[in-house]
């Protein structure tokens, strides 16, 4: 066991706290790996800076000297103890105790503009990633640790097998602007996977234009419920386009330059913003003849 992991074990002990596997905690340990997100994230002192899932502060300690302003979620109560002590009233960390993915971040967060630098618990890693993407007037620049599979879907291109449904909707308003591998060793509890650091931009418009945004992301996921299906297929039963036919489906898709038997995984974010338009007008049509 490395010295830095011995150090973990042996404080929360003396905390009487012990990591929790259903809390998908694996504290991060490697200065070198912490120092190397903070570069990545190019945290100024003029900046406000939001971590998510702290652990034990290895992240927090250097946030804290960097950044202007310093707020900490933290789910585990224990955990949010051990901060709270460490970092008295005014010292420009708030440690903020509760769920990520319900704290009123616009309420917990009064500056108007915040970077990420977190390395996100593993089990919920994927819903606080887009809970953040759904703030992104907020959280625009965002520096992330996440499981290395997590991280090759986001960033997946079409025809890939990690390509999917998170993939096109993550890409739709999210850019890479950097990434480094990190091994399970910068870990404690060491965990049974590599994992890889992405630092990510959110632009506030889509990336590619299209109409309904919303209806582009329920086509996605249809097509990606039922990847081994032909889009004519797998389109079936879309909220709001339940009365479009099979014909109906094959020549919207041919409208938007899609042949009806690809499937979903072949197709990139400007073809189904494409089909998305396309069925847009066809149901503001359908609409209209009511």
């Amino acid at each position: 066991m490395n010295p830095r992991s011995l150090e973990t074990r042996e404080l929360l002990a003396r905390e009487g706290l012990a990591p929790r596997k259903h809390l998908g905690q694996h504290f991060l340990v490697d200065s070198a790996v912490v120092d190397r997100m903070v570069r990545l994230a190019d945290v100024q002192p003029t900046e406000a800076v939001l971590e998510i899932g702290p652990g034990t502060g290895a992240l927090t300690a250097v946030l804290a000297q960097r950044a202007a302003r310093l707020y900490v979620i933290e789910y585990d109560r224990g955990l949010c103890d051990l901060l709270r002590r460490r970092y008295a009233e005014g010292a420009g960390v708030r440690v903020i105790e509760g769920d990520a993915l319900r704290v009123d971040l616009r309420a917990e967060i009064p500056e108007q503009r915040a970077k990420v630098v977190a390395s996100l618990p593993y089990n919920v890693s994927v819903p606080i990633l887009f809970r953040l993407l759904e703030e992104r007037h907020i959280f625009s620049d965002v520096t992330v640790m996440l499981q290395r599979e997590v991280a090759q879907r986001l960033v997946a291109a079409p025809g890939t097998s990690a390509y999917g449904a998170p993939s096109l909707l993550f890409q739709l308003y999210g850019e890479v602007h950097g990434r480094f591998g990190v091994s399970p060793g910068a870990f404690y509890p060491r965990p049974q996977v590599a994992s890889e650091v992405l630092r990510l931009r959110f632009a506030v418009a889509p990336r590619v234009r299209v109409d309904d945004p919303r209806l582009f992301g329920l086509l996605v996921r249809a097509a990606f419920n039922h990847r081994r299906k032909m889009l004519r297929n797998a389109l079936q039963g879309v909220r709001g386009c339940e009365m479009f036919s099979p014909a109906v489906w094959e020549a919207l898709l041919t409208a938007a330059g899609i042949d009806a038997r690809a499937r979903g995984e072949t197709l990139d974010m400007a073809a189904f913003a494409a089909l998305a338009d396309e069925v847009g007008r066809a149901m503001t049509d359908a609409s209209g003849a009511r």
